[in-house]
């Protein structure tokens, strides 16, 4: 019984919601009329009009600016590089690939560089193998 009477002290220490109404909102100082609401509503919504067309015009006028200097298609030109840096990259990666071969052989010298060798060479393939998909998207 104790435990009751403990949560209804609680809930009623609870700050109420406050009951909204759509006629009128209500603060000490200042009192918000319907018409005033919907010119607020209005001057909202003009703002955000306007935001989107000064969007769309610059979207136009950069546009415009890539034509004038001939970047007009420039998603296209931006994924051949993106295809070309993976291919570039790619060879790095071989050509480390057998350089760290190269220098395991060296230091080695015995049988297992042999097997060291085979261990590079599947690394290599399957970072090549991971790298397929990836150039199969940009092309």
């Amino acid at each position: 019984m104790e435990l009751a009477l403990e949560e209804m002290d609680v809930e009623e220490q609870r700050p109420r919601k406050r009951q909204s109404s759509a006629e009128e909102s209500f603060t000490p100082m200042f009192v918000v009329t319907p018409t005033m609401a919907k010119r607020a509503k209005d001057h909202a919504d003009n703002l955000v009009a306007e935001k989107q067309r000064k969007k769309s015009q610059y979207l136009l006028e950069r546009d415009e600016q890539l034509k004038a200097i001939g970047q007009e298609n420039c998603a296209a030109y931006y994924e051949q590089k993106l295809a070309e840096v993976k291919r570039i990259a790619g060879e790095v990666e071989q050509d480390a690939v057998k350089e760290a071969h190269k220098v395991v052989e060296k230091s080695q010298g015995t049988p297992e560089a042999g097997a060291s060798g085979s261990f590079l060479e599947s690394a290599a393939s399957e970072a090549e193998r991971s790298e397929a998909p990836l150039s199969a998207k940009v092309t």
